[in-house]
């Protein structure tokens, strides 16, 4: 172990102790250019994704916020294919529109 120690030593002691060297010139035919420009940020991310306008229903919710799909077996006001928002503080739900999961299988997603 004390040899293996030892050997490590003098083999890398030179390469530590190397002086480095100066850069030369650059090479005919090569030119300097300028650094790329910084990538500007995402931002938010409300620019991603498309906006849906939420429009005011008679379908009521039990004041959860979140989405929802919507049951006619327990509101005839929240048809099956559409997806709804439910507002906590008023009860009432908004309606975003049809959405496949909500026609296929009754969930937001399938």
């Amino acid at each position: 172990m004390k040899l293996t120690a030892i050997l490590s030593l003098l083999v890398l002691a030179p390469v530590a102790l190397a002086n480095p060297l100066e850069p030369g010139p650059a090479a005919e035919g090569l030119e300097v250019r300028e650094a790329a420009p910084e990538p500007e940020p995402f931002g938010s991310l409300e620019n991603i994704f498309e906006k849906r306008s939420c429009k005011a229903t008679k379908c009521v919710c039990n004041k959860v916020q979140g989405q929802f799909c919507g049951n006619t077996k327990i509101n005839a006001a929240c048809l099956n294919s559409h997806v709804y928002e439910c507002n906590r503080s008023t009860g009432k739900a908004c309606d975003y529109g049809v959405r496949n999961s909500c026609k296929k299988c009754g969930k937001l997603s399938c």
